[in-house]
């Protein structure tokens, strides 16, 4: 009868310790409505539910309701404004009310940054984005305001846990990762994120546009980018280089030995670090491989930001 009761406090203490670190190391949405209030409400029928209210003389911009456990799309209280700046190469839509505008860029142009605004009664609470030229290739670096994300591109997969999160548009999550690197704002920023699901058992790669070789030719050439690792069940990330002729799938399988440069593996803390890799002089035209296999968790996250290529006369990269 000891013994027993030896084992169940046993059983006890290691399930808070576990419960400690669940609430410590796990990613919840921080939701938040400026202007109005947010009720979290539970049903047998409906599960967890938030209705979303906006304080009287302010419109909800969005629905009243979520319901389940997907992706949540932040809502704002807007009343109206002045007319908008203009921008260059794109159209301006204003919704009738005031309340919202949109931006539209013209043929051969993309949009970096955000799509849409809100007014507050005062001022326009989201910066706008600005259309810059489709196929620039510029120095390589990528922060992924742009919609086009540089090129950059998710394997094809369902689910799809690769996804490039907006500050403005995508609730964010308490204890996680709150900003992007870039700008380190609630409203502005893009990055993205591989969002731990369920269902998520397979192998995923988020994969880099194709650079030329001579990038890599008489000096040395690293690449850099912001990490952001955290949760209690958060698994290994792989960074490969491989010719841009070779088969993602080809690299994983038969050369994975060859093309990986680095493996980061679990909770790195909740914060963005840089990261870096050298690449040897390739003989052909490349690509960077981000790579996770199995990400099905709810406690963890992992973020990407602001990759960049740093020349550099020593072994060490210099930003």
């Amino acid at each position: 009868m000891a013994m027993a009761s030896v084992k169940i406090l046993w059983a006890l203490r290691l399930f808070m310790i576990y419960m400690v670190i669940q609430s410590i190391a796990s990613c919840e949405p921080d939701i938040l409505l400026r202007n109005g209030k947010v009720t979290e409400l539970s049903s047998w029928l409906l599960g967890e539910s938030i209705k979303f209210e906006c304080n009287p003389g302010f419109s909800l911009q969005g629905k009243t309701w979520h319901l389940g456990n997907g992706n949540m799309m932040k809502r704002y209280c807007a009343t109206g404004c002045t007319d908008i700046e203009k921008r260059a190469s794109g159209t301006i839509f204003t919704a009738t009310d005031g309340l919202k505008a949109e931006i539209e860029c013209d043929d051969e142009f993309v949009l970096s940054g955000n799509s849409f605004t809100y007014c507050n009664g005062t001022k326009w609470i989201i910066k706008l984005g600005t259309c810059q030229l489709a196929n620039s290739v510029g120095d390589h670096s990528c922060d992924f305001e742009r919609e086009d994300m540089c090129g950059w591109r998710a394997s094809k997969a369902i689910p799809q846990p690769w996804k490039r999160i907006s500050a403005a548009a995508d609730f964010l999550k308490e204890k996680c990762l709150q900003q992007d690197h870039t700008f380190q704002s609630d409203v502005e920023g893009h990055f993205i994120r591989l969002q731990s699901q369920v269902h998520a058992s397979r192998t995923y790669h988020f994969i880099s546009p194709i650079y030329p070789r001579n990038l890599t030719v008489g000096h040395s050439l690293w690449f850099q980018f912001e990490l952001f690792m955290f949760g209690s069940e958060v698994r290994n990330l792989t960074i490969s280089v491989k010719p841009s002729s070779m088969a993602v799938e080809d690299m994983w399988n038969s050369f994975r030995n060859i093309c990986t440069k680095l493996t980061v593996s679990g909770d790195q803390g909740p914060n963005w670090k840089s990261q870096s890799i050298s690449i040897d002089e390739m003989e052909s035209d490349f690509q960077v491989v981000f790579t996770v296999v199995d990400p099905s968790s709810l406690h963890g996250d992992i973020g990407i930001d602001d990759v960049k290529f740093i020349k550099s006369e020593t072994n060490e990269p210099h930003s």
